[in-house]
């Protein structure tokens, strides 16, 4: 495939955590309408998400941890952890000692696990993700799992009561759910007591000769999902009566589809998408379009004037920065297109929000004045990141000069294409699509 690699917010360094006062994502504020077209698009799908079985998995653990022994709002001896993490601890630290690395691709946490396991030490909340309700297993699939019933109020939802029962008779556990007896009853019955046991250690509690550890990978191996259960699950994602998934799901593994996703980019699956596509989806899909020719602009200006500004090591002027072909092409087309990006935004509740950021882009100006306002632009989306603000990524001095903070130097500008700069869930459903078998690996 020959996609060019996008990611979730444009030009990240590191990650940002909630007490650094580095912000090395989305310098610009470009994701989060990008985010409200792509939820419009695909709901309950984040580009975090590549394998559909954790949707078992998260069935399987709230029916578990919603067994009547624990009370509710219990947490671990570490007074942080619920029954939850406790289960996602146990999977992921199975998964991986019965795995080899390549795969364990897709499983949130399993450096963390690795780690842990080669210390010789339990996988526990020091040792695993910092902030695992956003970037475990739980966290980035809870949101497809609600879209689905899977999950309702925290609780198992109808439709995870069909899941389950589906993949426990192909799994061979019959009374896994319910009161009858039979293998599966005992399997859940152990599974409860070893969250049991790791709440009251605050770490995962049982020996490597535990038989509980093999019935992760043997039940819930992130590849190994029944026929049945994967025609369940592709049945409950193409059931989609508030966005378009089915009809991307579609037209992904037909052949014209399978072929424009993997020949090309994303922008050029969505134009193969919309030639046949009903009245609605075109409409989304031109935003979408519309809305990431504005982002491309922005991203590689921006891109390349902190190219500009690690040569020059110096100070560097808005005059210097000006002299950059794509500054240039930005400062025009920008207050151009501006009103034909709100026009297409208006539909999806995202014009109003584009229009209050972007304003300051949108007057026609000089060019050293329009990159001057792009650096005004930066350094207010920085100071607004939750919790208190991030710092610029340069700095500027009286005379309007700059320097770039050693943090955020680049070699490389700017893709200078029509790439789009975000991500909207083909990567995604393209994984589920080979993961449920809907198109050869």
């Amino acid at each position: 495939m020959q996609m060019n690699a996008l990611s979730l917010a444009p030009l990240l360094t590191e990650r940002d955590d909630a007490e650094s006062s580095e912000g090395g994502i989305d310098p610009l504020g470009l994701y989060t309408i990008a985010d409200a077209l792509g939820v419009r698009l695909v709901p309950g799908v984040r580009e975090r998400q590549s394998h559909p079985r954790f949707l078992t998995a998260m069935a399987v653990s709230l029916a578990v941890c919603g067994d009547p022994s624990f009370e509710d709002g219990v947490v671990a001896a570490d007074g942080v952890s619920g029954p939850w993490l406790v289960f996602e601890w146990y999977l992921v630290e199975a998964i991986v000692r019965a795995s080899e690395r390549d795969e364990t691709l897709g499983l949130p946490g399993s450096l963390k696990a690795s780690r842990s396991l080669a210390d010789g030490v339990p996988l526990s909340a020091k040792r695993y993700l910092k902030t695992p309700a956003i970037f475990g297993f739980h966290g980035i699939y809870r949101l497809l799992a609600r879209s689905l019933g899977i999950e309702q109020g925290g609780r198992l939802g109808e439709a995870g009561f069909e899941l389950l029962n589906t993949w426990a008779k192909e799994q061979g556990l019959e009374g896994f759910v319910g009161t009858a007896t039979g293998p599966g009853q005992v399997a859940r019955q152990q599974l409860v007591d070893g969250v049991h046991a790791g709440l009251e250690r605050g770490a995962t509690a049982r020996s490597r000769g535990w038989s509980g550890w093999n019935f992760f990978p043997r039940h819930l191996g992130i590849y190994e999902a029944g026929r049945k259960e994967a025609r369940w699950i592709a049945t409950a994602l193409l059931n989609d009566t508030t966005g378009f998934r089915r009809d991307i799901i579609e037209f992904l593994i037909s052949p014209a589809g399978h072929k424009a996703w993997e020949a090309s980019s994303e922008r050029r699956f969505h134009e193969a998408l919309r030639r046949d596509a009903r009245a609605a989806l075109k409409s989304l899909l031109d935003a979408i379009a519309s809305y990431e020719r504005f982002a491309r602009l922005c991203q590689d200006a921006f891109a390349d004037c902190l190219c500009e500004m690690t040569r020059k090591r110096g100070k560097t002027t808005p005059a210097e920065l000006s002299r950059l072909s794509t500054v240039h092409v930005a400062s025009r087309r920008i207050p151009e297109s501006f009103g034909e990006v709100m026009d297409t935004l208006e539909p999806f509740g995202q014009s109003v929000p584009f229009r209050d950021k972007f304003a300051n882009l949108s007057e026609r100006c000089g060019v050293a004045e329009w990159v001057s306002r792009l650096a005004e632009h930066h350094g207010q989306t920085q100071h607004h990141k939750p919790p208190d603000g991030k710092n610029p990524w340069f700095e500027r001095f009286d005379d309007g000069s700059f320097i770039i903070r050693p943090l955020y130097r680049r070699e490389n500008g700017g893709s200078h294409d029509d790439s789009y700069v975000h991500a909207y869930r083909t990567q995604s459903l393209w994984s589920f699509a080979r993961d449920l078998n809907l198109v050869k690996r």
